[in-house]
């Protein structure tokens, strides 16, 4: 073989070798499964039950990556909620979107996802969103009554984009969403720096309803701080709809002890609105704790309490209807797994 044959081999050689990395892919499925039982007190009546989602909402997924080469990269995610208790789910309402990312320009993704404001109410939050302990009892709602918005947590039709994560610790979204349906017109942005044990992040949101085009708007500012084995969590949330006003105060800790983590919060929400005149307001305290028996598999327990003003409505969702100025009472202990 001449000097130009093995050349020519080499090349074609190098060039499928090339090709082959650019087009390497993975597909991973994971789920959580999170199963309890539960005490739930509201006013004079007390329920037991079995409960889900404790510590984090069980699912199930599907999410793939293909590298294009260059760094660009391509990816899918599934993700759908279960009951456990029951055997339900089936769908991907939790998220279901697909994208196209570079290691220098960010991600553009597109599907149903989380909108940006979401995060700072689940991240800065000792308890996150989930169990009788989660500030989001009482941040989503309105006129002193536990109830959520359709794009406080996510939107369908939307168009995102995230920031690459080469930027110094700088990291940050913006999403934009079609009014189809009746989830309304979306447009919502996050920004946030993370360093030094310290992580704090800015989010903005505005949904514009279909059925009236009044508009609801979001505004929080959340930030945690890491020394040693003790993490401390804050966030500032206001949302307004026509003459309906929400101002939250969420302060909490997480304190590593051993094998596991103890919990604590203190949740503030001072509901208005201007129509009627009233004032609603609750305060949670909640205390728990997190045994982690491997990197999957924790036992957790946690305690709470609501209190409301007497026009107050706020509660822990999933006991008996309360009256106005009743409190709210929960105890829960579960297992959680994750695959």
């Amino acid at each position: 073989m001449n000097f130009q044959a093995k050349a020519l081999v080499a090349a074609l050689l190098a060039g499928t070798a090339t090709l082959a990395s650019a087009q390497s892919s993975s597909v991973t499925i994971f789920g959580v499964l999170d199963v309890g039982v539960q005490r739930l007190t509201n006013g004079n009546k007390t329920l037991n039950l079995e409960s889900i989602d404790g510590l984090q909402t069980s699912r199930i997924g599907f999410r793939g990556r293909e590298d294009l080469g260059g760094g660009l990269s391509a990816s899918f995610h599934l993700e759908g909620a279960i009951g456990p208790d029951v055997g339900s789910g089936g769908d991907w309402r939790r998220r279901a979107t697909v994208s196209v990312a570079s290691k220098d320009a960010g991600e553009l993704r597109l599907g149903r996802d989380y909108t940006p404001t979401f995060w700072n109410i689940s991240k800065f939050n000792a308890f996150g969103t989930n169990g009788v302990g989660a500030a989001s009892n009482l941040v989503y709602g309105f006129d002193g009554a536990s109830s959520t918005a359709k794009t406080v947590i996510r939107s369908d039709n939307s168009v995102g984009y995230f920031l690459p994560d080469n930027l110094g610790g700088v990291y940050g979204q913006a999403m934009v969403a079609a009014g189809e349906g009746s989830t309304g017109r979306y447009v919502g942005a996050r920004l946030g720096w993370a360093g030094n044990g310290l992580d704090v992040a800015l989010g903005v949101s505005e949904t514009t309803n279909t059925a009236a085009g009044a508009k609801f708007k979001v505004v929080n500012l959340g930030g945690s701080y890491t020394v040693g084995a003790l993490k401390l969590l804050g966030l500032v949330h206001n949302s307004k709809q026509t003459t309906r006003e929400q101002k939250n105060l969420v302060i909490g800790a997480h304190y590593a002890l051993g094998s596991g983590i103890v919990r604590a919060s203190f949740v503030n929400a001072q509901s208005r609105n201007s129509a009627n005149g009233e004032d609603y307001t609750g305060k949670l305290f909640a205390l728990g704790y997190v045994h982690n028996l491997s990197k999957r598999t924790s036992l957790y327990s946690t305690i709470s309490q609501v209190n409301n003003s007497k026009t107050g409505r706020f509660l822990i969702p999933g006991g008996s209807a309360i009256a106005l100025g009743d409190d709210s009472r929960g105890i829960e202990a579960g297992i959680y797994h994750s695959f």
